[in-house]
């Protein structure tokens, strides 16, 4: 297993690079399919970028390879909850458990789901219409006689008591202020490189040999480039390895050196 790529992709998902991460792994497992690290760190960017199936088809691979993996069965509980299964997330959960009992995140889900749970199962227990009234028949409220009430007057009358005014107290007409007038709202710039100077073949190699980058780091950046078909220096500002000031500085160097060497 290469520990340079793991540690980079482990940096861009904890800098929520999910993207990234997934174009790396990716890259990185053509080499070495079975590595269980890797797939799992695929599968948590597949769930945080809300794509379900292909992190329950890693989760399973991750099972059928080391099946004393508690962290896939507790995954696999969190994706059941999220569809609202929380009998199959609650199997899930207790598994999980089983295997790894100082996991206190499974301990809270499988709370969470149980609780769910046990009101469904307890109205599955009780008679027909006590299941559609409630969970226990409740008591008919006691009857008391009405009290006396004032006699009522027709439509448009009004009780001999009641005094009202004859004609209506005109005050000052409250002023209306002036609605406001909405202004365009600014957003931040994103910061982008300028591309006045082309990426010439070899750029990434320039890069990793004056220090800017790591090898690890320009695999991460050339898999994201791949996958959104970007530029690589685009890849490499978005995944913040380096400053776009940089970049370009760097891209001139670079086109100087190839200057000098024709």
């Amino acid at each position: 297993m290469d520990r340079g790529v793991l540690a980079t992709a482990g940096e861009l998902f904890e800098s929520r690079h999910y993207p990234g991460v997934v174009a790396l792994v990716t890259d990185a497992l053509e080499d070495e399919p079975a590595c269980v690290p890797l797939i799992l760190l695929r599968a948590r960017s597949y769930i945080s970028l809300r794509r379900d199936l292909e992190a329950q088809a890693d989760l399973r691979d991750i099972i059928r390879l080391e099946p004393q993996c508690g962290l896939a069965y507790r995954l696999l509980g969190e994706l059941a909850a999220r569809r609202d299964q929380n009998e199959s997330a609650a199997i899930f959960f207790r598994e999980a458990l089983r295997l790894d009992p100082a996991d206190r995140e499974a301990a809270d889900w499988l709370a969470i789901v149980e609780a769910s749970v046990r009101p469904a199962a307890v109205a599955q227990k009780l008679p027909a219409p006590a299941a559609a009234a409630g969970r226990f028949p409740s008591a008919s409220p006691a009857r008391f006689p009405r009290a006396e009430t004032q006699p009522r007057f027709a439509k448009g009358t009004f009780a001999p008591e009641d005094e009202r005014p004859t004609h209506r107290f005109g005050g000052a007409p409250v002023p209306v202020p002036a609605p406001a007038v909405a202004q365009p709202i600014r957003r931040p710039s994103q910061p982008t490189i300028r591309t006045a100077t082309p990426e010439l073949p070899g750029f990434g190699d320039y890069l990793v040999q004056t220090g800017i980058l790591t090898r690890e780091r320009l695999r991460a950046a050339q898999a994201y480039q791949r996958s959104m078909k970007v530029q690589l220096s685009t890849a490499i500002v978005t995944l913040g390895l380096a400053t776009p000031q940089r970049i370009e500085w760097a891209a001139v160097a670079h086109q100087s050196q190839l200057g000098r060497e024709r």
